[in-house]
């Protein structure tokens, strides 16, 4: 019975975890739609965002299913571009408070971005048909 519950209790972080990723990845997909270079370069904004949220699974401690993980991803969800941009203080408190500290904070924006430019070669590649895997495709 305890192994039943365990078992059932991992399975449910597991998908709790992975719908605060997956949020992201919608998030940052629609933010790809509208990137220039995203455009310029005919680059799925899907594969992107997968791309992205992959190498930002590899950033954040723990593992998945895990609280932490959780938060990171609404770390990350906060240093997305905001409508307003008079919201962008708080989110960056907010950030600030997850992350650990400003300088975290700022790091991970840096990271994402960083990722960001990892993936669209990569994005590129694997629209001609390249060898270069990510996500559900490996």
């Amino acid at each position: 019975m305890n192994k039943k519950f365990i078992l059932l209790f991992a399975a449910l972080l597991l998908v709790a975890c992975s719908k605060e990723g997956s949020e992201y990845e919608e998030l940052l997909a629609k933010e790809f739609t509208k990137d220039q270079d995203v455009i310029d370069y005919n680059l799925d904004p899907e594969d992107m965002a997968n791309c992205v949220v992959d190498q930002i699974s590899g950033d954040i401690p723990g593992f998945s299913g895990s609280p932490v993980y959780e938060n990171y991803f609404k770390g990350y969800k906060l240093l997305l571009r905001p409508n307003d941009p008079s919201e962008i203080p708080e989110r960056m408190e907010k950030s600030k408070e997850i992350f650990g500290s400003k300088k975290a904070a700022n790091k991970a924006r840096l990271d994402v971005i960083n990722h960001v430019l990892y993936c669209m070669p990569q994005v590129q590649e694997k629209n001609r048909g390249g060898l270069f895997n990510f996500g559900d495709d490996e």
